[in-house]
This record gives structure tokens, C-alpha cells and sequence, in this order.
């Protein structure tokens, strides 16, 4: 990772750093997080990336050097993550995901899932080294990461109070 990483929260302010990173990103890297080899990101979807509309939600954001190189997204306890393909590979993916999962705890989410192109094993190896289980999502090419974080003796407690 770049010495002079900085990892915030995204604001509204971030929005054209947001549509030049989705720009830099290749194809490919496109493809793993928006499911499309899109250009940019709809002026919808730029909003609900730059602006949570739930205080439980979480957008992080690494810079080096000014540039945005990574997102981190949890709605609802739905996650996405995209890293900068020179830098994918070096342990930022997995400091956002820890960033994530501790966000979802303090925020007291029962869980947290996300959808993962079927062929992303990158993405599909990370989700796994947290503790997120593969499962059916309803479409063949994608598969449905999902990691409870409410512990079983509570959710048992839950059940009987």
C-alpha cells in the first residue's frame, strides 16, 4: 500500500474524485464491481455512492496522493468494494473489509452480505478469509456472500425473551 494512504468517509464534495476513479478503472475492474464494463456511474447511482441516505450506512474512501484509489460501500448491510488495479493485490481490499465489518458491529447490523461476480475469485477468496459464506443468488453468474455477525447464543436469547 502507497505510504501516504488516507482512509475517510466520502462526502458529497467527492463526487467528481468518485467518476474519475469508476473512469481509471479497466474494464475488467468495472465489470467485478458494477456488473457492466460501465464508463461512469449514473447520476443516481453517483448520489447514493456519495451521499448515505441512512446513518447506519458506511462509503469509505482511500486517497494517495490526492487520487482516489479505492471505494468501500455497506447499505443496509450490503457490501461492494472496488480497489484500483494497480494496487489490487497489496491488503487495501482487506483494510477496507475490516473497516467494514467494523462499522456493521458498531452500527449493530444482524448481518452483512453482498453479490460477487461468479468468476471474481479475488473477491470470492477475501469475502471467505472474513468468514462470508457462498451462497445461491437467484442469477447463475452471481453468487451471494452473506456473514451473520449477531452471535448465536444472542440470537437464541432473542428468540425466547
Amino acid at each position: 500500500m502507497p505510504p501516504d494512504l488516507v482512509i475517510r468517509e466520502l462526502t458529497g464534495r467527492d463526487a467528481t474524485l468518485v467518476q474519475e476513479f469508476v473512469r481509471r478503472l479497466s474494464p475488467r475492474s468495472r465489470r467485478e464491481r458494477y456488473f457492466s464494463a460501465i464508463r461512469e456511474l449514473p447520476p443516481r447511482d453517483l448520489e447514493r455512492t456519495t451521499r448515505p441516505s441512512d446513518p447506519g450506512d458506511a462509503r469509505l474512501a482511500a486517497f494517495a496522493g490526492g487520487a482516489l484509489v479505492a471505494l468501500a460501500e455497506c447499505a443496509g448491510g450490503e457490501i461492494a468494494l472496488v480497489v484500483a488495479d494497480a494496487l489490487q493485490g497489496f491488503g487495501l481490499g482487506r483494510e477496507l473489509m475490516g473497516r467494514l465489518l467494523d462499522h456493521a458491529r458498531g452500527a449493530r447490523l444482524p448481518r452483512l452480505h453482498g453479490l460477487v461476480r461468479d468468476g471474481n475469485r479475488a473477491m470470492l477468496r477475501l469475502a471467505s478469509s472474513f468468514g462470508f459464506r457462498p451462497g445461491p443468488s437467484g442469477d447463475p453468474a452471481l453468487v451471494r456472500v452473506e456473514l451473520p455477525l449477531v452471535p448465536q447464543e444472542i440470537k437464541t436469547l432473542m428468540l425466547f425473551s
